[in-house]
């Protein structure tokens, strides 16, 4: 498993919001003088990556403390708005193609989706361009509370436009539209996020991301810095053969499958025979020169000797065995038929050993997934 790395380092003078505390990162203790390496930090709350709590702007909203654990974690939901230029806004239309939040299976307070925003402006960290980002509108962070999202994250240094030499307003009389709206609504906003081509690149590719975004633990906080990470969502677990969902299958139900597919062949009714199958059953037919690949191969051979005046005008079985495996069956007999295998009449018998095996479906239907035909010993 690939996971990825979507937080600045933390560093002696790295950038900060203007006016937040300068970052100081230095040696408090040494394992020469004092036995032990110890770093002493001395850094502000929405220092580097961070998350911002809805306490941030606005005394008596939540810390982040307060906040469940679930929703700073969930699957990725990106918008790729590197179109919209420094210091413009990133309007809802811009938004227009994001899917809603939905709803985690642990409760309706546990969003399913983090909606990540890739300004392309973590390539210009470290620079006086990184303050002219681009910024959430009211209507676009409206858009992102509407649709359900309690998270929101991107790689630029504010949701907000950030004052800055050329700004019009000053930092002492700057609003934060988008940050009362989606914080004023409980949502959690992640900034100076790094890295987000990983998550593109990843779901581009049709694989899913899962998004981690746990804060210090900072009881009060206002915000506290984060390792933000991301990984390819594992693909959901199969159970073992015989141990899927759904209730085992019982002897009456497998011989009963059994009957309708031999009734089926030896009737050559072709549209009962296949539909005894599921979708990717494998069948290997010793007594034919190749077997075949698939059911529509199979069919394909089945259609041929129909075609050429095959016929079942015979067909009986005997030492019948069925071992049931759970959810999954295997049933085998000696299959004896007797087939017009021309137009002129001519008969052909032979002795085969079968073997099928059958298993439960997920609407609760038994199929065939596996047909194993060979010649009988004599």
């Amino acid at each position: 498993m690939t996971w990825m790395d979507l937080s600045v380092p933390l560093s002696t003078g790295m950038p900060v919001y203007p006016g937040d505390p300068e970052v100081r990162i230095e040696a408090a203790l040494t394992v020469a003088g004092d036995g032990a390496n110890v770093l002493s930090l001395a850094i502000g709350t929405h220092t580097g990556t961070h998350a911002d709590a809805p306490l941030h702007v606005s005394d008596g909203w939540a810390s982040l403390n307060e906040l469940p654990l679930g929703v700073f974690s969930g699957t990725a939901e990106l918008a790729d708005v590197r179109g919209v230029e420094g210091g413009r806004p990133i309007t809802a239309g811009h938004l227009s193609g994001i899917a809603p939040a939905g709803t985690s299976a642990s409760g309706p307070e546990y969003p399913e989706r983090i909606l990540l925003l890739r300004t392309g402006f973590a390539d210009a960290w470290g620079t006086d361009e990184y303050l002219e980002h681009p910024w959430l509108d009211a209507a676009a962070a409206q858009l992102v509370v509407d649709l359900g999202y309690r998270a929101v994250g991107l790689d630029a240094l504010s949701v907000d436009p950030t004052p800055h030499n050329g700004s019009a307003a000053s930092a002492a009389a700057h609003s934060f539209p988008a940050h009362d709206i989606l914080a004023g609504n409980g949502c959690i906003i992640v900034e100076n996020l790094t890295g987000l081509e990983q998550v593109q690149d990843a779901l581009d590719s049709g694989t899913a991301v899962e998004v981690f975004l746990f804060p210090l633990s900072i009881p009060g906080a206002d915000g506290a810095p984060i390792r933000a990470v991301a990984r390819p969502a594992a693909a959901p677990e199969q159970p073992p053969l015989g141990r899927s969902s759904g209730r085992d299958l019982s002897l009456e139900e497998v011989q009963d499958a059994a009957d309708r597919l031999m009734a089926a062949f030896a009737a050559c009714d072709t549209e009962s025979y296949f539909a005894s199958f599921g979708p990717d059953a494998t069948f290997i037919f010793h007594p034919e020169a190749e077997s075949p690949a698939s059911r529509s191969a199979y069919r394909a051979l089945w259609d041929g000797w129909l075609a050429s005046g095959w016929r079942v005008l015979d067909c009986s079985s005997r030492e019948q065995h069925i071992q049931l495996l759970g959810t999954t069956a295997v049933f085998s007999h000696r299959l004896a038929t007797t087939v017009q295998t021309d137009r002129a009449g001519g008969r052909h018998t032979s002795d085969e050993r079968e073997t099928i095996v059958f298993s439960r479906t997920p609407d609760g239907s038994v199929r065939c997934v596996h047909e194993h035909l060979s010649l009988f010993p004599d």
